[in-house]
C-alpha cells in the first residue's frame, strides 16, 4: 500500500475547478484565432456557436485533467511503478 489518502477534500473541487477554467479560456483564445484567421472575421453567432460546442464537446477531457494536474502539481502525490510483486 501507498498510504496515500484518495478522499480528497472539498477544497480539491475548488482548485480543479480553476484549473479547468483556465482550459476553458485557453480554448476561447485558440477558438477566436483559429476563426479569424481561416474565415476571415466571421458573424457573431459563428463565434458563439464555436466556443460552446467547443466547450461541450471537450468539457469531460478538461474537467478529468484539470482534476489529474492539480493532485499531482499542488496534492503532492507521485506515481511510483510497482514493486517487484512476488507472484
Amino acid at each position: 500500500m501507498c498510504a496515500a489518502n484518495l478522499l480528497p477534500e472539498p477544497d480539491f473541487y475548488y482548485g480543479a475547478m480553476y484549473i479547468s477554467y483556465a482550459f476553458s479560456v485557453a480554448l476561447f483564445i485558440n477558438v477566436m484565432i483559429v476563426l479569424n484567421v481561416f474565415f476571415d472575421d466571421p458573424e457573431l453567432w459563428v463565434y458563439i456557436v464555436s466556443v460552446v460546442g467547443a466547450n461541450i464537446l471537450l468539457l469531460p477531457f478538461m474537467q478529468r485533467y484539470s482534476k489529474v494536474l492539480y493532485l499531482y502539481g499542488l496534492g503532492k502525490l507521485k506515481y511510483s511503478p510497482p514493486y517487484n510483486q512476488q507472484g
